[in-house]
């Protein structure tokens, strides 16, 4: 089901709302894709693809130029398309036209895992390169998040404090792909579900969604919804966890 939030259409499935668009938003919990731990995440994703237009591989979050080509090669071996790397880093990047005209044409754009998500963020926010993003999905493209890429579109990420533990990490504005949602990628352990129930605590209107690593949260056009991979999305909902 579709509505609109101030100004974006989403779409909507039980507690899950995103942005609405043609094409698929595949959130992943992260893992190697050089010892096949997301084969089937990938796959199922290159599965929903427009695979006539090129693949765009984004290594924002402080990956690597050259871990993307590599990832590119693999994404190809599992019958992906052809594609290219759009080396946005900085918001200066993020404002370049022949980037954001290789994200405007991509039929399927992975924005990758790293260490940086409040840098991704605010290298995208309100950026050329996001309406690129959005043009593109509004066509069809998939846009696939892993690790801090799924983080990054959430509304809400975390902005870690130099030398402060979980309870003094504070929330700061993501890319809001998600309506009232905080994604916690790498989400294995009571730790892991501690740092995600403190930042809801900090967003109560928010719901959080846990995902773990070799594990991929599917939100189609028409408010499908998939879990894929051996371990279960865990929702969080008014302190309650439900698994998909």
């Amino acid at each position: 089901m579709n509505r609109d939030n101030g100004g974006m259409s989403l779409t909507r499935a039980g507690p899950l709302q995103w942005r609405a668009g043609a094409g698929w938003l595949v959130l992943a919990g992260g893992g190697s894709w050089r010892e096949a731990e997301t084969d089937e995440v990938d796959a199922t994703a290159l599965g929903w693809a427009d695979l006539d237009r090129p693949m765009a591989i984004m290594p924002t979050a402080g990956s690597t130029v050259a871990e993307a080509e590599a990832l590119l090669d693999y994404y190809v071996e599992l019958g992906g398309p052809t594609g290219y790397v759009v080396p946005i880093f900085d918001a200066t990047d993020a404002q370049k036209a022949d980037n954001c005209q290789l994200l405007r044409e991509a039929g399927f754009v992975h924005i990758s895992d790293g260490s940086e998500t409040v840098n991704l963020v605010r290298a995208l926010r309100e950026s050329p390169a996001v309406e690129a993003l959005v043009s593109a999905f509004e066509r069809g493209a998939v846009v696939m998040g892993v690790g801090a890429g799924a983080a990054a579109l959430g509304t809400w990420v975390v902005n870690p404090q130099p030398g402060a533990g979980p309870s003094r990490r504070a929330a700061e504005p993501g890319l809001d792909w998600l309506n009232s949602i905080i994604v916690a990628p790498h989400f294995e352990g009571t730790e892991a579900a501690h740092q995600l129930r403190h930042l809801l605590n900090q967003k109560p209107n928010c719901l959080g969604i846990g995902i773990p690593d070799r594990v991929g949260l599917n939100l189609g056009p028409s408010g499908e919804v998939q879990n894929v991979g051996p371990g279960q999305v865990t929702v969080v909902v008014s302190g309650l966890e439900v698994e998909i």
